[in-house]
């Protein structure tokens, strides 16, 4: 063996993944906290993943997300803009091994392990997520994350195998009364996602500008205008001088209350065009002033 192929052998059993490598990072705390304080088991450049990966600063949570593709990075965003949802832990990870692999074999299917090992596979489920029902109640819901395309293209030896590690995981929340699914990517709006990665942009903006005084002139404009006969540029234009504010702040406040849903509109029925009027309404439970609509 010369040198180079000696290196290479070091380098491989380096990487090489060991039950004791597992419980070490197990102690350290991965894969385990929530909200600011969770631990994603997978991380982005950790691990090889399919499409683009990402890690994102979180606007609901306040850490960095480890998405390992764009189908996991938009239906982040689309968790992020749901109201009713306090937490989101991505790559989760299904412990104990013993339990995945005893799933597994009472279901008559190989038990699943790292590549070239025997060592027991760290199943994850793409997105565990804290959400309050109706009633202001904690309930957890389990998320996969898939391209249709990923399996419908896969031979069949390999269809098989995916289904059979989702089946593993569908088992393993069903035992803890957690409502799990399996998301497929191309049955998202397109036009959804495009115009919740604009708004995203438009979070967390400065304190400053979101006021409850430019808020509430912003709003009390809006409420008593047919903003679906105007461009949304020309009309953003006009209600920065009615509200006393720049332009590029009114459409950056305007974006802010349409991603904290103060303002409404139907994200799946068109896209956002400044070129074009946007139908946008007051939410009902947002309390407004109309002192500044009497001066408009």
């Amino acid at each position: 063996m010369n040198q180079d192929q000696t290196q290479t052998s070091t380098k491989n059993r380096s990487r090489a993944i060991t039950q004791q490598k597992i419980d070490k990072r197990i102690a350290a705390g991965d894969g385990d906290g929530v909200r600011e304080d969770y631990k994603p088991w997978i991380k982005v450049r950790a691990f090889p993943s399919k499409g683009t990966s990402h890690i994102v600063p979180g606007v609901k949570v306040g850490r960095s997300h480890h998405l390992l593709s764009n189908a996991e990075y938009h239906y982040h965003i689309i968790l992020e803009f749901d109201r009713s949802i306090i937490d989101i832990r991505e790559q989760f990870p299904l412990f104990p091994q013993s339990e995945t692999q005893a799933i597994a074999s009472s279901l008559n299917v190989m038990p699943p392990s790292y590549p070239g090992t025997n060592v027991p596979l760290v199943m994850t489920t793409d997105f565990l997520i804290t959400q309050l029902d109706s009633n202001g109640k904690e309930r957890l819901v389990a998320r996969s994350m898939k391209y249709a395309k990923e399996i419908e293209d896969a031979s069949q030896r390999k269809k098989n195998r995916l289904l059979e590690k989702l089946e593993i995981e569908r088992v393993f929340w069903e035992r803890r009364n957690v409502e799990w699914k399996l998301v497929l990517y191309e049955r998202i709006s397109q036009i959804r996602i495009r115009n919740l990665l604009v708004l995203r942009s438009h979070a967390n903006i400065s304190p400053l500008l979101a006021n409850t005084k430019n808020i509430n002139n912003l709003l009390s404009v809006i409420e008593i205008t047919d903003v679906s006969r105007i461009p949304l540029k020309a009309f953003l234009k006009k209600l920065s001088k009615l509200i006393y504010i720049e332009y590029v702040e009114t459409k950056s406040l305007f974006f802010h209350l349409l991603w904290i849903q103060a303002l409404e509109f139907d994200l799946s029925a068109e896209l956002i065009d400044l070129a074009k009027p946007l139908s946008v309404k007051v939410a009902a439970f947002y309390p407004i002033s109309m002192e500044m609509a009497r001066h408009a």
